[in-house]
């Protein structure tokens, strides 16, 4: 897949486009690309995908502009894996954003990226302000020779999926409906920071994740996960919160962390890349009694994360461990 990010850069062939945001690059979005490279294909055409470098609101409202499901890295590689021939990554600036809808139809798509299919979702908005949908899209296609291909919405249970109702099941902790919608687990990416050390001083050895705040996070709570460090993968412990059995009960809210516990690591963790997959919630964050209260807790929850069966263990590897 080659990956365009300036428009200068682009050559001169015909194209079959899919276009979106696509964060979290769900099921639904996956639907609208796959479509593109097999009508690309068909056609023999070019199959492209045309999405941005940030989210839209970030640069039209930012107050109003949601956290992300996907980085852009891992946007990248999700999209690649559905092999168009094409990744054309705009940076989405003020220039961007002030394009009237015409002028996204006609000079965009059709006088430099010559496209001959255009495949959107049936929500699908463009233009200054929103002003473009499928249906000007469709009528733009009509004028200036591109069929334009409207895919109605991918539901689930009768609920549409979307990244706004993923990103709602993720605060609300609810793993495994996320799962569904992604078709994959959600997944972060960090850097291994130096923490307070209090799980060594515990003998739980946890590895403490600097984590953008452009990524949502699930709410807080304990988490079965799966970690990937230097091409490895482990299974984990994760915990998401503000550790309130160090905190006095009136003291203001400590910043979230995110931490890992990962079984059969054994060495420095410091400065390293982490993935972390999360495949289910095991229970709420509370505040214990005692320090030897929580000891014993996170030691139950290690064990729960050592002999859990999950298809996502064993296409990776991962089989059940024994721990003392």
């Amino acid at each position: 897949m080659e990956i365009v990010t300036r428009l200068d850069a682009m050559a001169d062939r015909p194209r079959a486009l899919a276009i979106g945001t696509f964060d979290g690059v769900h099921a639904g979005h996956r639907a609208t690309i796959v479509r593109a490279v097999e009508l690309a294909r068909e056609r023999g055409l070019t199959s492209a995908v045309l999405t941005f470098d940030r989210h839209p609101l970030a640069v039209v409202d930012p107050r109003r502009a949601p956290q992300l499901l996907t980085s852009r890295d891992e946007r990248v590689r999700l999209i690649g894996e559905l092999e168009p021939d094409e990744l054309i990554l705009l940076p989405f600036d003020a220039e961007l954003a002030a394009m009237s809808a015409d002028a996204f139809c006609v000079d965009l798509l059709v006088r430099l990226l010559r496209a001959r299919v255009v495949v959107v979702g049936e929500n699908s908005n463009f233009g200054s302000g929103g002003s473009g949908d499928a249906a000007s899209l469709r009528a733009c296609g009509e004028a200036h020779g591109y069929e334009t291909v409207v895919l109605r919405l991918v539901t689930e249970h009768g609920e549409t999926i979307s990244s706004t109702r993923a990103r709602s099941l993720l605060g609300a902790g609810q793993i495994e409906e996320v799962r569904r919608i992604l078709g994959r687990p959600p997944a972060v990416f960090g850097r291994v920071a130096h923490g307070e050390g209090r799980g060594r001083t515990l003998g739980v050895p946890t590895a403490n994740l600097s984590l953008s705040p452009e990524i949502m996070l699930p709410g807080s709570g304990v988490y079965v996960a799966r970690a990937l460090v230097a091409g490895t993968w482990y299974r984990a412990a994760v915990s998401v919160g503000e550790n309130p059995t160090f905190h006095a009960a009136k003291e203001p809210a400590a910043p979230a962390t995110t931490e890992a516990f990962l079984l059969g690591f054994d060495g420095d963790l410091y400065g390293r890349e982490m993935r972390l997959d999360l495949l289910h919630r095991l229970r709420s964050e509370r505040r214990f009694a005692s320090v030897d209260e929580l000891v014993a807790q996170m030691k139950r929850d290690i064990a729960t994360v050592a002999g859990l069966e999950d298809e996502a263990f064993a296409s990776v590897g991962l089989d059940a461990v024994s721990v003392a």
